[in-house]
């Protein structure tokens, strides 16, 4: 491969071989996605050492006029300009078109923390349903949604009063399975489908990887939450999967990520509460320490921010009502004891249901409770 390698060959030998076995899965897809469905169909062909800015620069004004978001263009000169870097490094090419193109412009994002009222409406909702305290964490340590989903019980320890963060989950992907006998259906509609991907990986950054002290309401809920998993498995007996996730499915398994989203979506139009992004749960949190007066580095340390961003990171998250953010802190031990009494009172009719009736009370319980 040298200087009369087309743009596709390129891209397409760096994303395989030189990204793909260094990179995590979701890295990859998106490295995988730019190549495939932007940079093939209408530089593939361009020689890569011909390659100027000022064709990577109409490609992104393109890609735009096209339908795709300015963030979708941002991401796809991202992952040129990586790869033109490594061509640059191995004498492919002289210079990096990417480092030099006008990369597209990004508009900043507004943080909209929920206010005390909708965190509330929120909890309140989230008792009524399983995996309640899956919320509770979102809106009071503000983890990422795959650090929530790939927690385990190995990482929470409810006695000293901490979690670990360690784990991320992994967004699924699957493979057919129906063999001779297509299904006819995508890969992951198939009757059959195996899943190619493993569930979750070790968070990969130093920050990332941190420990968190819980607060004495959450540590409450999460009791609460033990307990109701553990029925869970008493009634899904020989079906429980057993992999430790703190939420996990009704048998035990992993989440997925998509669900879980739609389970959000859903949870918002039940409370009454506006629409918003999963990522707006980890902002109200915060933006809740930030008006604790909570240190800086100890909100860098439980948000997993990076050192070199964490600075540009509290600014962001402090543009917001000052009005609305002293009433967010003024009420949020209470906002988090909000939906306990319920959620408490349930699960020891459960419980008392379960020492008098056994575990086919229990059962049947659980499932009245999952519809």
């Amino acid at each position: 491969m040298g200087y009369s390698s087309t743009v596709e060959s390129w891209l397409e030998y760096w994303a395989e071989n030189i990204a793909k076995p260094y990179v995590s899965e979701n890295t990859y897809d998106g490295y995988e996605v730019d190549v495939r469905v932007h940079f093939v169909p209408v530089l593939g062909a361009h020689r890569l050492d011909r390659l100027e800015p000022e064709h990577l620069e109409r490609f992104y004004r393109k890609m735009q006029a096209s339908g795709n978001s300015a963030g979708t263009a941002h991401h796809a000169h991202r992952t040129i300009r990586v790869a033109l870097g490594e061509a640059v490094r191995r004498g492919h090419v002289v210079t990096n078109a990417a480092e030099i193109a006008k990369a597209p412009r990004l508009e900043e994002e507004d943080i909209e923390p929920y206010t005390i009222e909708e965190v509330q409406s929120l909890l309140v909702e989230a008792a009524k349903r399983r995996n309640s305290a899956r919320w509770v964490v979102a809106l009071a340590l503000g983890l990422r949604q795959g650090e929530a989903l790939g927690l385990h019980w190995e990482d929470v320890d409810l006695a000293a009063g901490y979690v670990r963060i360690r784990k991320n989950r992994i967004r699924p992907k699957y493979a057919h399975g129906c063999g001779a006998n297509p299904c006819g259906r995508k890969a992951g509609y198939c009757p059959e489908r195996e899943q190619t991907r493993r569930e979750h990986k070790s968070t990969k950054s130093r920050a990332g990887r941190r420990t968190i002290g819980l607060p004495d309401p959450l540590i409450k809920i999460l009791r609460q939450h033990q307990v109701a998993q553990e029925l869970e498995r008493i009634a899904a007996d020989a079906d429980w999967e057993g992999k430790g996730y703190v939420f996990a499915s009704p048998v035990g398994g992993a989440l997925s990520p998509n669900t879980d989203f739609h389970t959000w979506k859903r949870l918002l139009r039940d409370a009454g509460v506006r629409n918003g992004r999963l990522h707006d749960a980890r902002h109200t949190a915060a933006t809740v320490l930030l008006i604790l007066g909570v240190p800086d580095v100890v909100i860098d340390s439980i948000m997993g921010w990076e050192p070199g961003g964490a600075a540009r990171m509290r600014a962001r998250y402090m543009h917001v009502t000052g009005t609305m953010l002293r009433k967010v802190a003024a009420s949020r031990r209470r906002s988090l004891g909000a939906p306990r009494n319920g959620l408490r009172d349930e699960l020891r009719r459960k419980l008392r249901r379960t020492t008098t009736k056994g575990p086919a009370a229990s059962s049947g319980a659980l499932r009245h409770r999952a519809r």
